[in-house]
């Protein structure tokens, strides 16, 4: 990455971003962050920092109008453009965004996107929630040096049970990729313990009030009760679609759901995570790992899968080409 794409230290606070695997509480965690007054994330997720660093320089010098020009319509294709014109209404407004922008390198100008998106409130904290940037904390880091990260994480036998309860998502393929996603994330995070914070889905819904405070501890946030409750659903999917609460007894539904085979074999594939964050397991011995070309196959099906679960809002061409999208911008299924 060059040195156009970073930007200097701010004197504002530092951005939290909320990452963990999908269906793991990200969008929960982050409503009810956005119930604090001082804090602004998007309502969607972006996903798209990691392909917008690799081809930065492609975009030439923003500050020159016909180059901002150029970008924005560049982007206006991506997933999180598409669906936020797709799915909430909301365009592209160049001139609102080039104007909240800190600066014109690659971290001001997604700075700037979320700021706008997230309705920060002047002199507070943005931020992002992308499940998908749990494997691209290195570059959050290199983009913003004092940055916060909350890595929320669930139990993978309820994680897997409930995308595939959303999307058909493959659950033994799923569990290979929590096990994947943990073991990056707690790599980073050793490695910047002052600027990672992890906490338990069954925490933040058994006991919200504990797990919100501490949370506001570690981001220099005063707590505010009102943080809670939600304003509005966060699930449109799931046993907590619709809900306005926070659902405490949505945990262990494993324990009821999943046949015995399935739950020794997800054990397996992710007992070091299941260990480090204090979750039962009954496998003995070295965790196992998926074999590449299983995880291919299953990987097939679950494209598969989202491209049937896209295909009556957007038809068959159009559930195709959005998820072409994720795949090229994001590198792998969702």
């Amino acid at each position: 990455m060059d040195d156009s794409a970073r930007i200097s230290p701010s004197f504002g606070p530092p951005p939290v971003f909320v990452v963990g695997l999908p269906r793991s509480g990200t969008k929960l965690l982050r409503d009810l962050l956005n119930q604090h007054s001082a804090v602004g994330i998007p309502e969607a997720e972006t996903e798209v920092l990691p392909d917008w660093a690799l081809r930065w320089p492609e975009f030439g010098d923003l500050t020159e109008p016909r180059c901002w020009a150029a970008f924005v319509e560049r982007v206006r294709g991506s997933a999180y453009f598409v669906y936020m014109a797709e799915e909430r209404g909301v365009l592209i407004d160049p001139a609102a965004w080039r104007l909240a922008c800190p600066d014109l390198s690659l971290a001001g100008v997604f700075e700037g996107l979320c700021r706008l998106h997230g309705e920060v409130p002047r002199g507070g904290v943005w931020g992002d929630k992308s499940p998908g940037y749990l494997h691209h904390l290195p570059l959050i880091w290199t983009l913003w040096p004092h940055a916060r990260v909350v890595h929320i994480v669930r139990d993978p036998r309820d994680q897997v049970q409930s995308a595939h309860r959303a999307w058909g998502k493959d659950r033994v393929r799923a569990a290979a990729r929590w096990s994947d996603g943990i073991a990056a994330a707690t790599r980073e995070l050793e490695r910047h313990p002052e600027q990672g914070h992890v906490l338990r889905y069954e925490d933040l819904v058994t006991d919200p009030e504990t797990t919100l405070r501490r949370l506001c501890d570690f981001l220099e946030l005063a707590f505010e009760p009102r943080m809670c409750t939600l304003s509005r659903p966060s699930e449109n999917l799931g046993d907590t679609a619709g809900s306005t609460e926070v659902v405490a007894d949505n945990v262990e539904k494993w324990r009821h759901t999943m046949d015995e085979p399935l739950q020794r074999r997800v054990e397996a594939l992710c007992a070091d995570g299941l260990r480090l964050h204090g979750y039962p397991c009954r496998h003995v011995g070295p965790q196992l790992h998926l074999p590449r070309g299983e995880r291919r196959l299953r990987q097939l099906r679950d494209g598969v899968s989202l491209v049937r679960f896209d295909v009556d809002a957007r038809g068959v061409f159009g559930a195709l080409r959005f998820r072409w999208r994720l795949f090229s911008e994001v590198g792998r299924w969702e």
